[in-house]
């Protein structure tokens, strides 16, 4: 398995604690979490940069980055508010190659529920999703990043990528080899589906994984063995090739989740 770690890391502390531990467990990536303050086009110096680097050269890991979620939406049927979030996104793209990752997430985005209900709004949504998938594929191809959509936990307003159909719909429209899926198991779970189905379907499309657990109704991000997902049988009965990012919200169950997967290599 090409497994890979994140925590919701709030300084640089935790991440250099990660990467100096990676070489202990059975590590291939490092995932980088793109929000403010800790990594964001906004804030980032040339030094900044240099550290991360750094830091990933040191831990011997592949990288890869999840781009910010905060205040964007890449379906919004603003004009305005779609090419500023273009900016952002590309902006996001240029720190990826400056670090040398291989892959950046992002999410569909939503309409508003509101307007969820109005045809004409749901298609300038899609299709602006479409057009805005395609031209991030570009940019993204040109930097040498693969560009991976995300499947959504539950919201209130209408979520483009929910599950694997209308995630795979999107990518089919949007047909673009730099553009692929990136399959939330948490998150299928949360919008009460079977995550090994879900694999099953996606898997054609797959750039990555994110895996983490939960209570069954919020997104909290726990480590591996802490939650209503049962992981073993999803990981023994799969082979799974695209890197697997363990999506953690702090660093002592990140700790946990990587002496998890220390003992699921071991036991075969």
């Amino acid at each position: 398995m090409n497994w890979g770690i994140t925590c919701f890391f709030e300084n640089r502390k935790d991440f250099e604690m990660v990467a100096e531990m990676a070489p202990d467990y059975p590590l291939k990536y490092l995932e980088i979490r793109g929000e403010r303050p800790f990594f964001s086009p906004e804030d980032l110096t040339a030094p900044d940069l240099q550290f991360f680097r750094d830091v990933i050269h040191r831990s011997g890991l592949r990288v890869t980055v999840h781009s910010t979620f905060y205040d964007v939406n890449l379906a919004t049927i603003n004009s305005y508010l779609r090419r500023a979030n273009m900016d952002c996104y590309k902006k996001y793209l240029d720190l990826c190659q400056e670090i040398g990752a291989e892959i950046m997430a992002v999410h569909a985005g939503m309409l508003h529920r509101d307007a969820a209900g109005i045809p004409r709004l749901m298609e300038i949504a899609s299709q602006n999703l479409v057009e805005n998938l395609q031209e991030l594929g570009e940019y993204g191809e040109r930097r040498g990043v693969k560009i991976a959509l995300e499947n959504s936990p539950p919201n209130p307003n209408w979520l483009m990528v929910s599950n694997w159909e209308s995630q795979i719909a999107m990518l089919q429209k949007v047909n673009h080899a730099n553009v692929g899926a990136l399959f939330d198991t948490a998150h299928a779970f949360l919008q009460g589906l079977d995550i090994s189905p879900y694999f099953n379907e996606i898997r054609d499309y797959l750039f990555e994984i994110h895996t983490h657990n939960n209570n069954g109704k919020q997104d909290l991000h726990w480590g591996m063995k802490n939650g209503a997902i049962d992981y073993l049988p999803f990981f023994r009965a799969n082979k799974i090739e695209v890197p697997i990012i363990m999506e953690i919200h702090n660093l002592q169950e990140a700790v946990e989740s990587l002496e998890w997967i220390r003992q699921f290599e071991e036991d075969g």
